[in-house]
């Protein structure tokens, strides 16, 4: 899901992209280990004991778990939590057949949690088959701890009904589906810097960098892991919800050359606001319909062929839109044929290889039209679904106003530009945790290069505070302060109060001011 950064004067959003990990880990699996050849599943699923050495360090490692692909060069295991581990061939010491691993339960997942986080950092919640896990930034004060496990227990909730609306959406398409074979893992980090170092350590700092990304579902990992800020909606919560549930409910198989538009397209299908899921993928979605009909650079084609275009900062927002319109046309005008579809997807096996040319012909031997034929035809399909659904594609914009949620802060901004052309603007904050108390750093950012800040202390939850008005007249590094064009941006940094965090904010060292021009 693409997100803008930036916000003219009339308004836009400041939000991350999403990030489903799932075709990211096969393409960084096929690089980095040179699989030159085609990897397939073995005969029998059995348990093996594999000792191999770890290429960083040289240290014998043993496992126990299920060879899940073996080919030139790399062994695929399945741990006993649902986890995947890569042991390259040169590496591997001994393997001996072993009854193997008792399938491991959400208690075991806990306190494995607690262990890599810290016990004093990490609260869970299970709620058959989620675990629920939230990762502090300090120790809760004893206050907070009833909140903490009412948050978990509500995020909870809604993963079940996540659990429901992909549930009756397969029944309703003829997809056959299984029940999780382990408990899922749902990690939620209080603050961004966390979730930045958790996101660069599972994915090797490939792909969009950490601080683009919302939330992703890893094929290794097996983990949902997203911003505890991204779930006063839950929509990217929802959004790789659904990845984990398509790849534990064996409707596909994890790290299967599964093209990244159906994956996408079908995720961009739900989606959510304040906690409710109101809509599903037989029905219009304004945000990515809009996105689609503006799209000017790439084709479905493209789309179908090239996963790497959903990788990138400015491309991205289309090939999320046309994901989301090319499976929103196959649900809709194709059930039979999408059916089949995704039973021949179903067959790809982990690690496999699956050329432009291979997607093409898997695409046409279903739907005998080609992806850039069904582009041409979803623009009249989708003119008749917004009549029959009744969903306009306007949007209501507000000029010179701004609302962005980001750590854990809700900033309403207003900018007013007056004749002699300075920039004034003022607003309020709202604390939106829903477990403690934060001091905060606000910043408007306008593309002529100028600042306004405020740093507002000890801000309790659910607070409303305003935000004195400054005329922005501060200058960014690097800015020549030269006439912009009125758009601007506003940042929000949180820190846990009487942290030296907090305590430097206090003495002046506050978050680096960095020149980013807002994209139009």
């Amino acid at each position: 899901m693409h997100q803008d950064f930036a916000c003219s004067l009339s308004q836009r959003s400041f939000r991350r992209q999403c990030l489903c990990f799932a075709g990211l880990c096969s393409s960084i699996l096929r690089s980095s280990l040179l699989l030159a050849a085609t990897l397939c599943l073995p005969a029998t699923s059995r348990a093996d004991q594999f000792t191999y050495r770890e290429q960083k360090t040289g240290e014998s490692t043993t496992v126990e778990g299920r060879l899940v692909a073996s080919g030139q060069g790399v062994h695929l295991v399945e741990l006993d939590d649902g986890q995947y581990r890569i042991i390259p061939e040169p590496a591997l010491v001994k393997r001996e057949v072993k009854d193997g691993p008792a399938p491991a339960d959400s208690d075991t997942i806990v306190a494995r949690l607690q262990q890599k986080f810290g016990e004093d950092l990490f609260r869970s919640y299970t709620q058959d088959p989620f675990v629920m896990g939230l990762v502090l930034a300090t120790p809760l004060p004893k206050s907070s701890e009833s909140r903490s496990r009412n948050f978990l227990r509500q995020a909870a909730r809604f993963m079940k009904h996540v659990e429901g609306a992909f549930l009756g959406f397969v029944k309703e398409a003829r997809i056959t589906v299984q029940p999780p074979a382990h408990p899922l893992v749902v990690l939620i980090f209080e603050t961004d810097a966390d979730f930045d170092k958790y996101t660069n350590e599972v994915t090797g700092e490939r792909g969009l960098s950490a601080s683009r990304v919302a939330g992703f579902y890893s094929g290794l990992t097996n983990y949902l892991a997203i911003r505890l800020s991204e779930c006063r909606t839950f929509d990217v919560p929802l959004h790789e919800a659904i990845h984990q549930q398509v790849y534990n409910r064996n409707v596909f198989q994890r790290l299967s050359p599964i093209p990244h538009w159906f994956d996408e397209g079908i995720a961009t299908g739900f989606e959510a606001n304040q906690g409710r899921i109101g809509i599903g993928p037989t029905k219009v979605s304004p945000r990515y319909a809009r996105a689609s009909k503006a799209s000017r650079e790439l084709t479905w084609e493209q789309m179908l062929t090239t996963d790497s275009v959903f990788m990138g900062d400015v491309i991205a927002g289309e090939a999320y839109g046309h994901a989301w319109g090319l499976h929103w046309l196959l649900v809709t005008r194709y059930r039979s044929e999408y059916s089949k579809y995704v039973r021949l997807l179903a067959t790809k096996e982990p690690l496999q290889k699956s050329s432009p040319e291979d997607r093409l012909a898997d695409f046409h031997s279903v739907f005998e039209k080609s992806p850039d034929e069904l582009q041409q035809e979803f623009h009249s399909a989708l003119d008749a679904g917004l009549k029959r659904q009744k969903v306009s594609l306007e949007r209501k914009r507000t000029p010179g106003m701004l609302t962005v949620y980001d750590n854990s802060g809700q900033v309403d901004m207003t900018a007013v530009q007056f004749a002699d052309g300075r920039l004034q603007v003022d607003g309020q904050l709202t604390n939106i945790s829903p477990i403690r108390a934060l001091t905060y750093y606000v910043m408007v950012e306008t593309d002529s290069g100028m600042y306004a800040n405020w740093v507002v202390p000890n801000v309790e939850i659910n607070k409303v505070t305003k935000l004195k008005p400054q005329n922005v007249r501060k200058m960014l590094p690097g800015a020549s302060a030269g006439p912009g064009q009125g758009a601007f941006r506003v940042r929000v940094f949180s820190a846990i109060p009487g942290s030296e965090e907090t305590q430097a904010w206090g003495d002046g060292e506050l978050p680096a001011a960095v020149l980013a021009r807002p994209r139009e």
